[in-house]
């Protein structure tokens, strides 16, 4: 979903889209690094305090590296996050490939 929460004009609104934006950007990220038995391994990118899901909470198309997030109390992929980290990973090996060569 896209909100488009910064082209408000009154005060009121513009006032409550920085409040929206600020929660938004706040809710805790978790990074799957792992999955043992029936739990995702996850490292809180906040604190990079490692946490047990439980399998049944999160989507059943998650994988390593997916980043997640909470919203309204339930576990999600945050593709953007996701791919913006998959890239910067890509783009840190690719250039440690062309300093060898």
């Amino acid at each position: 979903m896209n909100l488009n929460i910064e082209n408000n004009n009154t005060k009121l609104n513009n006032s409550f889209s920085k409040e929206l934006k600020k929660s938004i950007e706040k809710a805790p990220r978790f990074s799957i690094d792992r999955f043992e038995g029936e739990f995702a391994i996850c490292e809180n990118k906040e604190t990079n305090e490692m946490i047990n899901i439980h399998c049944s909470l999160i989507p059943e198309n998650s994988k390593e590296g997916d980043i997640l997030k909470l919203e309204n109390g339930v576990y999600v992929i945050d593709k953007i996050t996701t791919n913006t980290e998959q890239d910067e990973i890509k783009c840190m090996v690719n250039s440690l490939f062309r300093k060898k060569n």
